[in-house]
């Protein structure tokens, strides 16, 4: 049992905390253009 997990979730501990911090800038990103464009509406430019 301890072969079988090492061998699956090994890959998975080296990608997973490389895909969530790729969707958090991904989602910052997107968040900060959204935010951009309500204060540029607001201000009026």
């Amino acid at each position: 049992m301890k072969d079988c997990c090492n061998t699956g979730n090994s890959k998975a501990q080296i990608k997973n905390p490389l895909k969530k911090w790729f969707n958090y800038i991904v989602y910052a990103i997107i968040a900060s253009i959204v935010h951009g464009t309500l204060v540029l509406q607001l201000i009026g430019y």
